[in-house]
């Protein structure tokens, strides 16, 4: 078994060895409720602010 010298000979090895699973759809459900949450929580952050302005 023969061990790659340098990060090029790694790199191929990985890409050619590399196999893609696709995404479960709970895994799928999950990103989108984060992508969801994160949008809905700046939307909340900007319009708090709007009302709220800290006047320093």
């Amino acid at each position: 078994m023969s061990q790659p010298q340098t990060h090029a000979e790694l790199k191929q090895e990985l890409a050619a060895t590399k196999e893609v699973e696709p995404l479960l759809p709970i895994e799928k459900k999950l990103i989108a409720g984060s992508l969801i949450t994160g949008i809905a929580l700046l939307v909340v952050l900007v319009v708090v602010n709007r009302l709220f302005p800290l006047n320093v």
